[in-house]
Parts: C-alpha cells; sequence; structure tokens
C-alpha cells in the first residue's frame, strides 16, 4: 500500500508554518539575547592605605551585606579601586584616572562613589561624566565642584556634556572654613596663623576661612603653604613650623589633609610645642593623626566635619547603623564614615528605582530623586547636586579620640 502524496497545496501550508515556527523561536531567541543584565557594578574609590579609608571600606561592605548585595531587583557588585599605591598613604591621582578610566570602558558600571579628595575629583568627573557614570561623594568639599565663582571656567568644565552627573553629601568648603573662623573667635581666641596645603582642598578652605576670619575681626598674624604632592622635607617642615610659632599667634589653623602631607606638619608643631591650640578642617579630623602623636601631644587640637557625627544625628537610621557598626568593628564611626554610608545608600536607592540597570537610567532616577530620608533624616539634592540642608559639626580630641561638640553655625 502506497503512502497519499500531498498535494501542492498542503504543501505550501506546511511550509508556511514551519516558517511561522521558526519565525516565532528565532524572535524569542533573539528578545532572551537583548534583555538587559540585572547585575550591575559600583565602583568605590578610597585610599586602602590610610586607616580612615579601611573604615569607609567597612561602611560600605556593611550597607550592601544589608541590602543582600542588591538594589531593588538588581545585582549589584562592588568595585573596590584603591587610590594609594601598595605600602603608602599617600594619594596616587594618576592612579586615580587611570582607576576611571578603566571604570568608563566597562558598561556594567553604572555608580561611582568617591573619589576621596577634590584635587583627584576635578580630574576624573570630565572622565566619567562623558561615561554618564552618577558620581556621588562622601568627603569632597571643594565649591568649585558643583558651584560658580571660584577658579575660572568652574562648574562647568568638569561637565562635558552639560549634564550634572556629580553629587555629595557633605557641605562645602565655603561653609566649613566660614564656620571654623566664628568657632575660634567663639572659643576665644584673637591671633591665628594660617598654614595651607598648596592643593585646591587646602587652598579652599584656607582663602574662605581669611576672607571670614577679617571680616569678624579676627587677626591673622601670617600664613604659608606646604606641597601636597610628593614628599615633604624635615628641613621644610621645620622651617614652615618654627615661621608659624615665631608670630606668637594663639591657635594654628591647619588646612590640609591626612595623607597629604598634613601629618607631617601636625608632628613638626607638636614636637615644637606640645600644647598650642591647633584647628583643622575635616582632612585632618581623622582617626590617623591619634595615632600619630603621644598622648600629651593630642591637647588642644580641634576640627570641624563637613557632616554631624552618626552617633549624635537623632534618627532611627543613624541609630541603627551606630549600633551595627559598633557590634561590627568596636567602635563609633565617624562622620566621614556616616556621610559614605548615606552616599552608597542614596546610590543603592537610585539603581533600585531605576526603569533599567543602566547608566542613563540610574542618572535619571538620581536626578529624578526628591526626598531622600536616611541617616541624615530628610534631605534633597539641590540643582547643582549638593545635598540640602547640610551641617558642619566641632570636634576636639578628648581623652584620645575625636570628640563632638557642638553644630556649627
Amino acid at each position: 500500500m502506497f503512502a497519499k502524496s500531498c498535494g501542492p497545496q498542503e504543501k505550501t501550508m506546511n511550509i508556511k508554518k514551519l516558517l511561522a515556527i521558526a519565525i516565532f523561536i528565532s524572535l524569542l531567541i533573539t528578545g532572551c539575547g537583548n534583555k538587559p543584565s540585572r547585575n550591575v557594578k559600583v565602583a568605590f574609590s578610597v585610599p586602602l592605605g590610610t586607616t580612615y579609608g579601611q573604615d569607609s571600606l567597612h561602611v560600605v561592605e556593611m550597607a550592601l551585606n544589608k541590602a543582600n548585595g542588591k538594589a531593588g531587583p538588581y545585582n549589584v557588585e562592588l568595585m573596590v579601586l584603591s587610590e594609594t599605591e601598595p605600602n603608602s598613604e599617600s594619594i596616587s591621582t594618576p592612579l586615580v584616572v587611570h582607576n576611571a578610566e578603566e571604570a568608563a570602558k566597562d558598561p556594567s558600571v553604572v555608580g561611582w562613589i568617591g573619589p576621596d579628595s577634590s584635587r583627584t575629583a576635578k580630574e576624573i568627573i570630565p572622565i566619567l561624566n562623558r561615561a554618564s557614570i552618577t558620581m556621588i561623594s562622601g568627603s569632597n568639599t571643594w565649591p568649585g565642584l558643583t558651584k560658580p565663582g571660584y577658579e575660572l571656567g568652574e562648574p562647568g568644565i568638569y561637565y562635558p556634556t552639560g549634564q550634572r552627573t556629580y553629587f555629595r553629601t557633605v557641605a562645602s568648603d565655603e561653609v566649613q572654613g566660614a564656620a571654623a573662623a566664628r568657632w575660634i573667635q567663639k572659643l576665644g581666641y584673637q591671633k591665628v596663623y594660617i598654614i595651607y596645603g598648596e592643593d585646591v582642598y587646602g587652598k579652599g578652605v584656607a582663602g574662605v576661612f581669611e576672607i571670614t576670619a577679617k571680616d569678624i575681626g579676627l587677626g591673622i598674624v601670617g600664613k604659608s603653604g606646604f606641597t601636597t604632592e610628593g614628599e615633604l622635607s624635615p628641613a621644610l617642615t621645620q622651617n614652615l613650623v618654627t615661621d608659624a610659632l615665631n608670630t606668637n599667634p594663639d591657635i594654628i589653623f591647619l588646612a590640609g589633609s591626612v595623607g597629604s602631607n598634613a601629618e607631617n606638619v601636625i608632628l613638626a608643631i607638636r614636637q615644637a610645642n606640645a600644647t598650642i591650640p591647633l584647628m583643622g578642617p575635616d582632612g585632618i579630623a581623622v582617626d590617623d593623626i591619634l595615632a600619630l602623636l603621644e598622648k600629651d601631644q593630642l591637647e588642644n587640637i580641634y576640627g570641624t566635619v563637613v557632616a554631624i557625627p552618626p552617633a549624635n544625628l537623632d534618627t532611627p537610621a543613624a541609630r541603627d547603623f551606630v549600633r551595627s557598626y559598633q557590634n561590627e568593628y568596636g567602635k563609633i564611626p565617624s562622620s566621614y564614615d556616616g556621610a559614605i554610608y548615606e552616599a552608597f545608600n542614596v546610590l543603592l536607592y537610585a539603581i533600585g528605582r531605576a526603569e533599567q540597570p543602566t547608566r542613563e537610567a540610574v542618572f535619571a532616577s538620581m536626578q529624578n530623586l526628591g526626598e531622600y530620608s536616611g541617616i541624615f533624616g530628610t534631605w534633597h539634592f539641590d540643582l547643582q547636586g549638593d545635598i540640602s540642608p547640610s551641617a558642619i559639626g566641632g570636634m576636639k580630641i578628648v581623652d584620645g579620640a575625636w570628640t563632638f561638640l557642638e553644630t556649627l553655625k
């Protein structure tokens, strides 16, 4: 018996069915192939060679663990990028620039936390801006990164795309420098000698401090600068300190950063005079200097910080953060730790709300953040990318530890 053969019409219908099935399978495969990955990376630029850098890494890791490694529906991988070479505490700008260039090449990197200093921020904001990577810092304080009226072309020169992709969770130097001058007057000191690091941070804080000091009637008995790049020789350091002490100031204001040679200046001041009052900005108010000096050299050292320490914040999120940090690391988190923690959490929040796990979608989400509630309470980013409202804390070393004294005006 022979099988019945198909006629031409039936053959045509079968071919059409097969083509339809093939097209459907092709579309299904293509659709699956184009589906965006739900895995993203956040780069964290941090000076791992410093104590405060290690502390901030602990903070970020703790925040990511608390979020179970996720931001909304997306899986988040932390990419830790050191700003210091091995066995060094000094921040390397070329290294930070290299890290930013490499991150820009990786499309899975949708956010960047850091860098530590304003000096390096000036170098890498344009790199990450061209790549549409959302940046947020818990430590950069140079006003010109977001505000006009400082260095030529600022802040526009940092944003070649015209989009403001940079944000920060701390107050800027024009707020900090002015608050420090008013606090020195409130403490009863009248004659001030200014020592400043010759980088954008040191000059910025010192400049605003000097203008405010003169406006309110403080006497500036002299000022001098020191290099923040490379080694600062003992001879130059000694000459700097001798010149300062010869003016018989009531207090020395040191505008600089530990890790950028300010630690050498502090040590020389204390070796020459163990008790003269000394005040510095947030670059000085870090735990690294506690190990640098002898116990009797820690007297009369003040610092300003660009965020209130978490232990002095009266919010449920801050209390939970402090308790968790203490349980894990056996100490109180610093104001720097708090600002980094808030920065990382708000970035996770923005990533989680993004319509897609892409750079452009994350930036759009951050732009439309609105009010955010975290350890600082309820706040928002203004149109320039600055946190609002902001606050300055007054600190002093008491019994070998930085201690919060008051919120400064």
